[in-house]
């Protein structure tokens, strides 16, 4: 006999007690035979991103859900998306309680091509199910191919200095947000990888198109006295070869393989432990009522995307001048074009303390200070290097 007629034929009489228990027997029936609960992804449209769903709860354990106020570490607990062969960092992104399922949207565009771990554990709801622990493997498609992304270069360009902290890569097109330590190796003379070189980071560092990515030594190997340091060495010794190598598996944006084959030849010199010194720098002032670029040399090569954010030119009023920058491929000179024609008078190259060279020294300050002595002066946040044009 349907429950629902018993319990409509009953509260029809008033008995509203028999009315309750012949309720609650056939919610508790339905408890005993809970719907399967299933796990699907749910495919991007226009501008909403791909998530995930979790169908298969009853209307009461999605109201429990949804009453619990669950904690973020609570939802990941219970419902996670990690990157396959990743499962101990999960996925960010929003919690959303839905009338008849449960979702998550991550904070990114999952990565076309990719394969991601979803896992559920029904004994972390509200009321514990015992079906345990449910995963199932998901992925984006693949987006139509195009052209073929390739490894455009790396900086710095010449020889490192043993004591090189970061370096860049740059790509073609934008890149997954895959891990680059999946992808990138340093290799010694005759092939062999130095392990243990690149400090893995949970969220990595790349500019806002995904075209340049920031691969960071160990700093523990890199700075003298650390225990790595101590234990391990430096990954690049001095008067050797190396290699900085890029697997093609690594996939685009689009979710296709990059072209094969990079690899990125370089010499390792001495440790370079000296502050910037923007007084040692070189200026070549231009011509007046010309636009010829201003050209400043560095005395060794400095961090190329901090150049390009941490330099300028400023008028005697202060003012900045307008116009284009560009830093050479060596890395060791600047060029800015003025908007105007220069004009006669006094100017000043206006460089902010951020600026570093690939070994972590800083505007006045080496990155081999000593950790427990303060500074002799406090750092200023920009340094001014006046010069004339007659």
């Amino acid at each position: 006999m349907n429950p629902v007629r018993v319990f409509e034929s009953v509260f029809k009489r008033g008995d509203l007690r028999v009315a309750a228990l012949v309720l609650f027997v056939a919610v508790a029936a339905c408890d005993r035979s809970p719907a399967p609960i299933t796990l699907t992804l749910v495919p991007a449209s226009g501008t909403t991103p791909a998530t995930i769903r979790v169908q298969g709860l009853s209307t009461p354990e999605i109201a429990a859900v949804r009453a619990a106020s669950m904690t973020r570490t609570g939802w990941q607990q219970m419902f996670a998306l990690t990157v396959s062969g990743n499962d101990a960092l999960p996925v960010t992104g929003e919690y959303i309680v839905d009338s008849d399922s449960l979702e998550f949207r991550p904070r990114f565009p999952l990565d076309p091509g990719r394969k991601y771990r979803v896992r559920f554990d029904t004994s972390r709801l509200p009321v514990p199910r015992a079906d345990g622990v449910i995963t199932t493997d998901v992925e984006v498609p693949s987006a139509a191919a195009g052209p073929v992304t390739r490894v455009t270069g790396v900086s710095p360009t010449g020889v490192w200095p043993e004591n090189t902290l970061r370096f860049y890569i740059y790509f073609s097109a934008p890149m997954s947000r895959s891990s680059a330590l999946e992808f990138v190796r340093l290799e010694y003379e005759g092939g062999q990888e130095v392990k243990e070189a690149f400090l893995p980071l949970d969220v990595e560092l790349w500019n806002a198109d995904r075209t340049r990515v920031t691969v960071f030594f160990d700093p523990g190997r890199v700075k003298r006295g650390i225990r790595p340091n101590v234990e391990l060495g430096r990954a690049l010794i001095s008067g050797r070869r190396y290699a900085i190598t890029v697997d093609a598996a690594w996939r685009d944006a689009a979710g296709h393989p990059i072209a094969p084959g990079f690899r990125h030849e370089f010499a390792a010199g001495p440790a370079e432990e000296r502050p910037v010194t923007p007084a040692d720098w070189r200026i070549e002032p231009p011509p007046t009522n010309s636009t010829n670029a201003l050209v400043v040399s560095f005395p060794w090569t400095l961090d190329r995307a901090l150049v390009q954010r941490a330099l300028g030119v400023a008028g005697a009023d202060g003012n900045p001048v307008a116009g284009d920058a560009v830093i050479d491929q060596d890395d060791r000179h600047w060029r800015f074009t003025p908007a105007q024609p220069w004009r006669a008078g006094a100017y000043s190259l206006v460089v902010l303390s951020i600026l570093e060279d690939p070994a972590g020294n800083r505007v006045g300050r080496s990155f081999e200070i000593e950790m427990f002595k303060a500074p002799k002066e406090e750092q200023k946040e920009r340094v001014l290097v006046p010069f004339q044009l007659k």
